[in-house]
């Protein structure tokens, strides 16, 4: 007797699946998380290790604050960022909640950087607001994606 298996268009060991075609939104949230926080950790790096690229004075800055204190936040971000993504695929309730959240530091954080690399930056601030609105209108599909029996 053979064992069942899928159906043809659901994945293995899914047996239902209630997402609609908007679950494309997630992933490109999910991807573009993952984008986001690997140029934020190497964006990090640099200002680490090569800080006279970025450099500026402090005048010029947002924030008055260290390069190295926003080179250890955007390396923190990004981590965080990548982890959060990777999981918003799987349809992780936590990881909704987390991206929102971290879209709103992101923001900020690239907020602050506007002086020293103004192009990426508003490019970020895009990129976080279509997550922010991919997560919060369609979040609750993906977990639907993945709904056993």
């Amino acid at each position: 007797m053979s064992a069942p298996g899928p159906t043809p268009d659901l994945p293995y060991g899914v047996s239902r699946s209630t997402a609609s075609g908007w679950v494309a939104w997630i992933v490109l949230a999910a991807v573009l998380l993952v984008l986001l926080g690997s140029v934020h950790v190497l964006t990090g790096l640099v200002a680490l290790l090569r800080p006279q690229i970025l450099e500026t004075t402090r005048s010029a800055l947002l924030l008055p604050v260290d390069l190295s204190v926003l080179a250890w936040l955007h390396i923190a971000l990004g981590a965080i960022a990548v982890t959060v993504g990777l999981n918003l695929l799987r349809g992780r309730r936590w990881a909704r909640r987390t991206a929102i959240v971290l879209a709103c530091v992101a923001i900020l954080v690239n907020f602050a950087f506007t002086a020293i690399y103004p192009i990426w930056a508003v490019v970020a601030i895009a990129f976080a607001a279509i997550v922010m609105y991919a997560v919060t209108a369609h979040g609750s599909e993906m977990a639907g994606a993945y709904s056993g029996p």
